[in-house]
């Protein structure tokens, strides 16, 4: 082995030996913890660069998962970071959950897509956040054992969504929009730059929003 071979040319100065052992297997261990932060349960997945997983991660599914650049999953000091997981499921064949570059999770987090689900750049999402795109079971009593209405869900940019918020089906969160935690957001377009809250959520205030000649100074 390589690494043997480096090792046994430094024989006769038994530190470095042991400091160069020690580096090995250290960048071996790294590796091989990172490998186990995140299990993949489907072939179609996408993994950008500079994806980092801080928490145990499921990626499961029959669908599509794209994970785009420079995206965090986990957060040590966040709460549930011990015991809990993230799990990013497509779950059909047809299913996507796309996330885009610079988004951040918390902790514990359930993405669940049976047709498609979009979170746009620069998001920051709580912990113990759930999404789905559809009805687990139909409405009517007759149909409990059958899949219920599908749709879709959109994040905007730069979207913060606070803790244990669940959003539902054909959700659409405009840019820059803040969604207040425990709120639980139903079907529809909610506008950019405003806070959302509530259950069932609906726009609480608007964010002002400045052009550079128009912010106010420090007093």
């Amino acid at each position: 082995m390589k690494f043997l071979k480096k090792i046994l040319k430094y024989r006769r100065k038994p530190l470095t030996a042991f400091l160069m052992l020690f580096n090995i297997l250290r960048i071996k261990i790294k590796k091989i913890v990172y490998v186990l932060k995140y299990k993949v349960i489907n072939k179609n997945i996408s993994i950008g660069n500079a994806v980092r997983f801080h928490q145990k991660t499921i990626l499961t599914g029959k669908g599509t998962i794209i994970l785009k650049n420079n995206i965090s999953i986990g957060y040590k000091l966040g709460g549930f970071y011990w015991n809990g997981f993230t799990e990013i499921q497509a779950r059909y064949p047809n299913s996507e959950v796309i996330i885009a570059e610079n988004v951040a999770f918390n902790n514990s987090s359930f993405i669940l897509a049976a047709n498609r689900i979009v979170i746009n750049s620069g998001c920051k999402i709580g912990a113990n956040v759930t999404m789905m795109d559809f009805e687990a079971h139909g409405i009517s009593p007759d149909e409990r054992d059958q899949i219920g209405q599908i749709g879709q869900i959109s994040i905007g940019r730069n979207v913060w969504i606070g803790n244990n918020v669940v959003i539902l089906k054909n959700a659409n969160i405009g840019n820059n929009s803040i969604v207040a935690a425990n709120s639980v957001v139903l079907k529809g377009d909610y506008p950019e730059n405003c806070i959302i809250g509530g259950n069932p959520a609906k726009v609480v205030k608007n964010i002002p929003v400045y052009s550079e000649c128009e912010i106010p100074s420090a007093r």
